[in-house]
């Protein structure tokens, strides 16, 4: 199902809801892609992002967070790897945009790579006023 967030019935009845509307919208045009092979952790309230980058160096992966969009992207192979000329190439090294659309209370805590897996990791902090109180009775 489509839906069509430029209809006058629904932008005229969803008000406050213009960063909703446009984050509904981005992700109902964007394709996903399966490339690179990615796994989401969750333990309570820490979450983790496991990217597989097999023969990608560190250096060359940019990790940027925009308006609660987190986008892990690689250019792709420069032109000194292009020149070794490959017999069979079964390790992918395309270039790649994943976006991962973060709610607002997920904070990014930091990144690292090891053995070929980039891992990112974030924990949801609660705001004081969203904590469980106890209220007392008089």
């Amino acid at each position: 199902m489509l839906i069509n967030f430029t209809d006058p019935m629904f932008s005229n009845r969803a008000l406050g809801f213009e960063t909703l509307v446009n984050r509904l919208e981005r992700i109902s045009n964007e394709s996903q892609s399966s490339y690179p092979p990615y796994n989401i952790y969750r333990d309570g309230v820490k979450f983790q992002i496991e990217i597989a980058l097999a023969g990608i160096d560190k250096k060359d992966v940019e990790i940027e967070l925009c308006d609660s969009v987190l986008t892990v992207a690689y250019g792709g192979p420069d032109s000194a790897d292009a020149e070794n000329e490959a017999v069979h190439r079964g390790i992918a090294k395309r270039a790649f945009k994943l976006k991962f659309t973060l709610a607002e209370d997920l904070e990014v805590l930091g990144a690292s790579s090891k053995n070929g897996l980039l891992t990112i990791d974030l924990e949801k902090i609660l705001p004081d006023h969203k904590k469980p109180r106890v209220i007392s009775v008089k």
